[in-house]
């Protein structure tokens, strides 16, 4: 320690001299922006592509009502938990990861369930049908600005934050395509063709999480 420094507090205050004092980053504020016009984009498209399924007779359906409420939910906690993780040390709430995974995973547990009590488990059956080209048109546009806004922060788990990104997108992309496409009734057909081919979409880019999200 140099004669100027005589204690470690003065060699702080010399080193931090030139600091300008800053506010840290709102981590709600970019998210629920993202969030109202994700809702919007989708309303949109269900808008434009139009609904094939009666509103006023699924309402009425317990099994629809806990399957929107179930991805609406993964695709609040996901979005948040990508916003945390935008964050270094996803600022001591690595709680909602687990709540996210969580949901996912009972969501994935409904598909199945009701796969098989439809009786349509069958992927090869599903492979040969002609797939539904509304998939990218939901998911792509929010799944990049989520991808963008992770980017622009400072995540020490790129790739939690990545898994996030993808849970979230998934979730708002099944609501919209589950409500637009004439497959409606088969879950199977809905996994095989939209959610899974997006999962393994986002585990590709996934690879390149450490670069899209450095600092």
């Amino acid at each position: 320690m140099s004669k100027d420094n005589k204690t470690p507090d003065d060699l702080i205050n010399q080193l931090c001299g030139d600091l300008e004092a800053s506010a840290p980053r709102c981590p709600y504020r970019r998210i629920s922006i993202w969030l109202i016009l994700s809702i919007v984009y989708i309303v949109g498209v269900i808008n434009y592509l139009g609904l094939k399924v009666d509103i006023e007779d699924h309402l009425t359906n317990a099994s629809f009502l806990f399957e929107m409420g179930l991805a609406s939910a993964l695709f609040i906690s996901a979005a948040l938990a990508s916003s945390w993780l935008s964050f270094p040390d996803c600022i001591q709430r690595d709680w909602m990861k687990t709540i996210s995974v969580t949901l996912f995973g009972t969501f994935l547990f409904w598909i199945v369930a009701n796969g098989i009590e439809e009786g349509d488990f069958s992927f090869y059956k599903h492979f040969a049908m002609p797939s539904c080209s509304r998939g990218l048109l939901v998911e792509a546009f929010p799944f990049l600005a989520l991808l963008f806004m992770t980017a622009k922060g400072n995540t020490t788990q790129p790739y939690w934050a990545m898994t996030m990104n993808v849970m979230a997108v998934s979730a708002l992309g099944w609501v919209g395509l589950r409500l637009t496409c004439s497959m409606y009734d088969s879950m199977t057909y809905g996994f095989i063709h939209y959610l899974l081919p997006f999962c393994i979409l986002g585990a590709a880019v996934g690879f390149f999480a450490r670069k899209i999200f450095k600092w």
